[in-house]
């Protein structure tokens, strides 16, 4: 896989779900196999995924060397997975993986996909609307 069928790939995630609104996505191309990716997507809850990665394709495969996902509903956080070296997540075996919850605690993560957390959020957002909140 390139860089260029990386970025399909995240967009045709995005773009294969209903419960997407909008969405921006920002490329800024390093190299031909160096790409940061960010944006926001909005959804029918009026939820919002913030994320970023910062990837290069190997001999081997999509490396991702930095990432964030920040899932909120207005200022509130819902969770947040990221890579940042956070001292209060020093203290777990998946460092510098983890996820900060809606309740502020840093819990154990391992490094986590786009599509992964887009099942996450999408579990979320239906299970409150078949709640019919």
């Amino acid at each position: 896989m390139n860089i260029n069928d990386y970025i399909a790939q995240i967009e045709a995630i995005i773009n294969s779900h209903s419960i997407v609104t909008s969405y921006k996505l920002n490329i800024d191309r390093k190299t031909e196999d160096i790409v940061f990716l960010s944006g926001q997507i909005y959804f029918r809850d009026d939820s919002i995924l913030n994320f970023k990665e910062y990837v290069e394709r190997t001999e081997l495969a999509i490396e991702k060397y930095k990432y964030g996902y920040n899932y909120r509903i207005s200022s509130e956080i819902v969770f947040r997975y990221d890579n940042a070296p956070d001292p209060a997540a020093k203290r777990l075996k998946s460092f510098p993986h983890h996820k900060h919850t809606s309740t502020n605690k840093i819990i154990e993560s391992r490094q986590i996909n786009f599509k992964e957390v887009f099942n996450e959020i999408e579990s979320i957002i239906l299970s409150k609307l078949n709640q019919g909140a």
